[in-house]
């Protein structure tokens, strides 16, 4: 009953949090200098055309009356027009999200695969040569700019090679296959290196425990020690961090998918901001913003329900 509690409780903490959130994009348009409907339109747009569009973009009411008409539009799926496109945000959306739900899955993927083996190397091999060795490569993984791994990889591995495309999506599930391998990669490269640290933290910690060492005195082997008590444990606390790389992953998304030309809702995002379709702007960072929340949501209500030193009261 307690957890049934925690989980109703945690979900109603999203309305306030939702609210303000639709309150900063709907105001996204209104920090633009000087009139949105001209700088959007140019200076040759006609008065009439222009008091049009302030009105479509809201900007035309005041800011807690605009808030409430983009609100209650966007809780019924309505997310305006893209004025470039000609076309609801909605179907916009729709058409790009695949691409970029595609990259964020596969880079998650490779990054769990990069993750994985190389934390419990080091957590094993604890303050000996590959121990330090593995955590100085993810040091300097960290400082390498996200932008210039895809193009590092584009350079010496998809030109030289020819076994990767450089750019686009492709058709058909191979070739999305084909097309995805390199940007995740890049993607998973940029994340990868703080998982794999604070991995092997939680190895160590698991490993040095109690319980860990009960499982030594009843005779188990340490393969299984390590795959069936002290992983899964130290696992259990990687989902906080993973839920915290979210925003930095969308923002290498976005610059993967732009270095890449992939279709997807990063490389919208920045033809929107460079074309000034505010619209279509505010439809994406809400998106964005909405999936960040529910990630979190969903990592404290496995936090809770899968470690049982949570309280969930």
């Amino acid at each position: 009953m307690h957890r049934f509690g925690f989980l109703v409780r945690r979900a109603l903490q999203i309305v306030p949090l939702l609210a303000v959130v639709l309150f900063v994009v709907a105001a996204l348009v209104r920090v633009v200098p000087g009139d949105p409907a001209r700088a959007l339109l140019g200076l040759g747009a006609t008065p009439a055309r222009a008091a049009r569009l302030d009105q479509e973009l809201g900007v035309d009411k005041p800011l807690l009356s605009g808030y409430v008409d983009y609100a209650s539009h966007a809780i019924q799926g309505n997310l305006g027009n893209s004025v470039k496109a000609q076309e609801p945000v909605t179907t916009l959306i729709g058409e790009r999200v695949g691409v970029t739900a595609w990259l964020l899955f596969f880079a998650l993927l490779f990054a769990l695969l990069l993750a994985l083996p190389l934390a419990i190397l080091s957590a094993r091999r604890r303050d000996r040569p590959l121990d330090h060795g593995i955590r100085g490569v993810s040091v300097l993984a960290l400082s390498i700019p996200t932008f210039w791994l895809g193009l590092m990889l584009v350079s010496y591995v998809a030109l030289p090679t020819g076994w990767f495309p450089v750019a686009g999506f492709g058709e058909g599930l191979a070739q999305h296959l084909h097309s995805i391998v390199l940007p995740a990669l890049a993607l998973a490269l940029a994340i990868a290196p703080i998982q794999i640290r604070a991995l092997r933290v939680a190895l160590i910690r698991a490993l040095n425990s109690d319980f860990v060492a009960a499982a030594r005195a009843m005779g188990l082997n340490e393969r299984r020690v390590l795959l069936r008590h002290a992983l899964p444990n130290a696992m259990v606390s990687s989902l906080t961090l993973l839920a915290a790389q979210l925003g930095a992953l969308l923002f290498g998304e976005v610059v993967v998918e732009s270095a890449f030309a992939l279709p997807g809702l990063g490389q919208a995002m920045v033809q929107a901001v460079s074309e000034r379709d505010y619209a279509v702007v505010q439809g994406i960072t809400l998106l964005a913003a909405l999936l960040v929340i529910l990630v979190n949501l969903a990592v404290d209500v496995l936090y809770a329900l899968l470690d049982p030193r949570v309280q969930v009261r």
